[in-house]
């Protein structure tokens, strides 16, 4: 499968190069072709780090992503390297108190934050918290007023650095340093260049693999290295993910399982969760992906309250895989007869009445808001609903930290 990503250079007052805005490209078109925002920085930030390489598109300098409303509320920026980005806040996220608190995060964490296309006398709401985070503020120079730019650059100039966008003329570039700015960007130094790749596949039945690994409570790094290494595409992206986005190359990775360890539990569960999704999730889907996430993850904690043989793991497999034939469009026997399942996962998602389906219709009628049918489920189960609810409510919370 073809990829394409498209990069616009960055530079300072001496023309040296500071970085790249990196922008999505669904074809060889060199524009945006419209479409979910969101779904074009999920996109994009995948072909970055996991196809093309971040290091590749940036020439070592960092890179500039867009990030929306949702994902900035979701924190999805903490997965990504901090010294080799730029959290770029779009002019419709609005400066709620959770995508605030999730830049005041960031910044403790070490990312630098710029706000794209600044919108002077803002009357929808106060801009004024998301100003003060700033570490850049981009400005759309030829069209900006003036005045209204000279004020904002005498305000915070020993604060804020201030990047001048749409520079098309040596004339305004002379103008904008004059100003004050200290970063251009814009055609007078160069349109952005599309950039493509190759995707090389891999086979799904591997990540689910890694994830039942994953979610042991003693993972076996060797083991999660021996499932990558049946896949071409996979070992590739692992490789990429160890050498470019976490130690930038700096270090040499002698093995797979010296990769894995590298990246750690958290970071593999991250990861893989987006490649597990990515191949399936569209505009119609995403919000029951979401609800698949949070049945796995309910389903899991209710099994520390309950005796069972079961794994913890088989908990969370039957829950994020609950509606897995509606979202690839497939027949669900024939889905389940491709996967490593044990037969007790299978049976519940099959319909049959064994102990994880009893435990799946509890989270499928609270769900539903049968709360009578749900009550009685789990008091089968010798849970209350309070208990329930009090899993649930963590379930919400720890989606929240997934990178969906």
């Amino acid at each position: 499968m073809d990829i394409y990503v498209a990069r616009q250079p960055i530079f300072n007052s001496k023309m040296g190069l500071y970085g790249y805005e990196l922008l999505y490209r669904r074809s060889e078109k060199n524009y945006f072709e419209g479409g979910d925002q969101s779904g074009a920085t999920k996109e994009l930030v995948y072909n970055t780090f996991l196809v093309i390489g971040l290091n590749k598109l940036t020439d070592g300098t960092v890179g500039f992503i867009n990030f929306t409303q949702d994902l900035l509320e979701k924190e999805v920026a903490r997965i990504l390297p901090k010294d080799q980005v730029v959290i770029e806040i779009l002019e419709t996220v609005q400066a709620s108190d959770k995508v605030v608190a999730a830049c005041k995060n960031l910044k403790e964490l070490g990312y630098t934050i710029a706000l794209d296309d600044f919108v002077f006398n803002r009357t929808d709401q106060d801009y004024t918290p998301l100003i003060e985070l700033a570490d850049i503020i981009k400005i759309e120079f030829p069209s900006a007023d003036k005045q209204a730019q000279k004020e904002l650059l005498s305000r915070y100039k020993n604060k804020i650095t201030f990047l001048a966008e749409k520079v098309e003329t040596r004339e305004e570039y002379k103008e904008a340093v004059e100003m004050g700015y200290e970063l251009f960007q814009g055609y007078f130094f160069s349109k952005p260049m599309m950039v493509k790749s190759k995707e090389i596949g891999m086979l799904n039945v591997h990540l689910i693999q890694i994830m039942q690994e994953l979610y042991r409570e003693d993972p076996d790094f060797t083991v999660i290295a021996d499932i990558i290494q049946k896949d071409l595409g996979l070992s590739f992206k692992l490789l990429k993910m160890a050498n470019s986005i976490y130690f930038g190359g700096k270090y040499t990775i002698k093995s797979l399982t010296h990769a894995v360890i590298r990246l750690g539990i958290v970071e593999m569960k991250h990861w893989i969760s987006i490649m597990l999704l990515r191949d399936f999730e569209n505009e119609e889907n995403t919000e029951l992906i979401k609800m698949c996430l949070l049945r796995g993850k309910v389903l899991e904690l209710i099994s520390s309250d309950l005796e069972q043989k079961q794994s913890e793991t088989e908990f969370f497999l039957t829950g994020i895989l609950s509606s897995i034939d509606v979202i690839v469009g497939e027949n669900m026997e024939k889905i389940l007869n491709s996967l490593p399942l044990s037969h007790e996962v299978k049976d519940a998602l099959l319909g049959k009445q064994v102990y994880l389906k009893e435990c799946l219709d509890c989270v499928l009628a609270y769900e539903r808001f049968e709360f009578d049918e749900a009550k009685e489920n789990l008091a089968k189960l010798n849970i209350t609903l309070d208990r329930y609810m009090e899993l649930y409510v963590e379930g919400l919370t720890w989606l929240r930290t997934t990178s969906e």
